[in-house]
């Protein structure tokens, strides 16, 4: 669950799904004469829209504090409600439906945990590696377990460098969402960003940084454009809460369940 505080006190709460369908709308228009458009496509994009789905499981009864009268979310959550054998059923799920699609979303489940491999990161949050992380493609192979591994054995050399690509590719519509939905917030205004280690095109190790200008409330330029329209527009669902004086995680789950639910809407252009 992301938690977005508002400047008036109140929330936005996202699920971690609809944040997954906001980086899929990414995955869908991505690619054009500058950037290549992700192959296999079905693959990419399916994996996308399910990558985050373990946390359902977690998200149907989610941490409450009842003190302050809202719920936790992704980044304050107690770690005994991290549900983790939840994330690898839902990586099994993708798997049995797509095998390609499982083992990126595979490698995202654990390079979450290692800085993304320490390929795409952004100026919001810090995601260098740590001392002692195993980085790179080799070590995201090795990290998967022994099932998906054995997909592995079906792809050749240029297969592999195709695949690692599509993993990166994951990570840049995961933090452009994260953007929107989170990240891209300061005092509840759009902030410059950037984006750095963007991968171009299969076959190349070229990379580019991608710069994220706000030009109004709801809209950004971003360059170089990615994208296969401009302009582009993405857009989530939200509860809008308002944290209850609360004396039970039930009263808190009401105030939830009863919040309204908001569309909100994000334009990116050249």
């Amino acid at each position: 669950m992301i938690r977005r505080e508002l400047p008036d006190g109140t929330i936005l709460m996202i699920p971690q799904e609809n944040h997954a369908d906001v980086s899929a709308q990414f995955a869908a228009h991505w690619g054009n004469g500058t950037f290549a458009r992700p192959e296999p496509y079905q693959s990419v994009v399916f994996g996308t829209v399910y990558h985050d789905s373990g946390h359902r499981e977690v998200e149907a009864a989610v941490p409450v504090d009842v003190e302050l009268g809202r719920l936790y979310g992704m980044r304050d959550m107690p770690a005994a409600a991290k549900r983790e054998d939840a994330n690898q059923a839902n990586v099994s799920w993708i798997a049995g439906r797509d095998p390609y699609a499982g083992l990126l979303t595979a490698m995202h489940r654990t390079g979450l945990r290692k800085k993304r491999y320490g390929t795409v990161s952004t100026s919001e949050r810090d995601y260098a590696a740590s001392e002692g992380d195993q980085l790179g493609m080799e070590a995201a192979f090795a990290d998967l377990d022994e099932s998906l591994r054995e997909h592995l054995g079906s792809l050749n050399a240029q297969e592999l460098n195709d695949l690692w690509f599509n993993y990166q590719l994951l990570q840049v519509y995961d933090l452009l969402s994260l953007y929107v939905c989170c990240d891209g917030y300061a005092n509840g205004s759009l902030r410059d960003s950037t984006l750095t280690g963007v991968p171009v095109a299969y076959g190349r190790s070229d990379e580019t940084d991608m710069s994220i200008t706000p030009t109004g409330s709801s809209s950004v330029r971003i360059d170089p454009y990615p994208f296969d329209a401009a302009p582009l527009t993405v857009s989530v669902l939200a509860r809008h809460m308002t944290p209850v004086a609360a004396t039970s995680e039930a009263d808190v789950r009401e105030a939830y369940h009863r919040s309204p639910r908001e569309l909100f809407s994000w334009q990116f252009t050249t």
